[in-house]
């Protein structure tokens, strides 16, 4: 009797860390390629973020159409930043106006590769998401 609840507390303790794994990955995740979406050590843009913000400053074009309207908001942009550090998958999570939209779209895209998340010890493909304020 003894060995049997040993044997159910080892398989316990080795399936609730697996599950509990499993429940931080993306839905585009796949079995040959995890996508986190919690993980040990965040992604980063080369510099940190007082570099991501100069990088908005410097490059964020502000549609003439929505200048011109007046409209003004924050766009939630999410992204995959892959094992390798490139920015994939990019597209508006929380919509503002199609133009602002489509700007912090590109804006994300031309970005450069990011310092990938880490899990464990190794770089691993991260779902990351990012607000593009967008204020006149």
């Amino acid at each position: 009797m003894r060995t049997i609840s040993l044997i159910f507390l080892l398989v316990g303790a080795l399936w609730l860390p697996s599950r509990a794994q499993q429940s931080h990955l993306d839905s585009g995740s796949t079995q040959n390629r995890p996508i986190f979406t919690v993980v040990e050590q965040q992604p980063e843009f080369p510099g940190g973020m007082n570099k991501l913000m100069q990088y908005f400053r410097t490059n964020l074009r502000y549609p003439e159409a929505a200048r011109k309207a007046r409209i003004q908001g924050r766009v939630f942009i999410t992204f995959i930043v892959s094992e390798d550090g490139a920015i994939q998958q990019v597209r508006a999570l929380k919509s503002v106006d199609p133009d602002l939209d489509a700007e912090a779209v590109r804006l994300v895209q031309s970005m450069p590769n990011w310092i990938p998340a880490r899990q464990q010890g190794r770089s691993v493909a991260c779902r990351y998401n990012l607000p593009v304020n967008f204020a006149l």
